[in-house]
Order: structure tokens, then sequence, then C-alpha cells
């Protein structure tokens, strides 16, 4: 599959409307939050594409994690739209949150078969938690999207 900034823009698209439809699809929402949410989605992944990441999959990430929020804080101190815990990514000299999740998440992929397996390592609660259905799900809707937009037009 080729990424291209139109394929992002439209998967991120995609996944800020998901957002949206969950939020009750106010005009508040897509005033204020949907296009600081698309900015982070789109930034997120191009950085996976850059790190050599799979970006439908820190889509799918960003999205269960924060709903492409930049400025969640969990109550066990993660941050960022992929609420990576800095005390064991971060490193001097990263750009921002965004950073240490994307380490966060190579690490986890590396170690596991498939996208469910590693979201489940990466939220800690198993390949079965419904966390881990939640992202394989996403995952697979952008995969199908993705390649909807590669038909010849």
């Amino acid at each position: 599959m080729i990424i291209t900034t139109r394929l992002i823009h439209a998967l991120c698209l995609w996944s800020v409307h998901t957002a949206s439809i969950e939020a009750g699809s106010s005009r508040r929402y897509w005033r204020h939050q949907a296009p600081r949410a698309l900015k982070v989605c789109q930034e997120v992944a191009k950085r996976a594409h850059k790190w050599g990441l799979d970006p439908l999959e820190v889509i799918a990430v960003s999205y269960v994690e924060t709903r492409h929020n930049k400025k969640l804080v969990s109550s066990a101190g993660a941050v960022g739209p992929l609420q990576a815990l800095l005390k064991y990514w971060a490193r001097k000299g990263d750009r921002d949150h965004i950073t240490a999740g994307l380490r966060a998440w190579a690490y986890y992929r590396k170690k596991s078969d498939n996208t469910q397996e590693a979201a489940g390592r990466y939220n800690g609660g198993g390949e079965d938690s419904h966390y881990a259905v939640h992202v394989a799900t996403h995952y697979r809707t952008l995969r199908m999207i993705s390649r909807v937009a590669e038909w010849p037009q």
C-alpha cells in the first residue's frame, strides 16, 4: 500500500468523524475539537510512516487512546495522543510526546504477531481485552477504507 498525504488525510477524516459520532455529532465538536483532532491524527500518521511503522495501526491507537487529543493526561501519567508513559518511553531530545508513543508502539509491535496482540501489550490488558479488540477493529476498518481509496478512479 502506498501511503500518501491525501490518503492519510482521508483516513484521519474518517477517524475523526467516527469520534464525532461518539460525541453526538454536535456542531461544537466540529467547530472546536475536530480541526485539532484532524491535525493531531495527520501528524501521528506521518511520523509513524517516517519511523517505518504502519500509520493505520498508529491512527487506530491514537483514536482509541484519546480520540486524537494531544493534551490528555491519564491518572497514571500517560501523555499525548498515544498516551505514552514518559518515565519509560521518553528520551532526551524527543520533540514531543508523540515520539515517546511511537517508540513504545514500535517496541510492542516488534514483539507481536498482529495488531491486536501489540495493542494488548501496549495497554497491558492482554490480547483479548476490550481495548485491544477496539484498536484492531478500528485498524481493520482503516485498512478497508484505504483499499477502496486505491481503486482506479
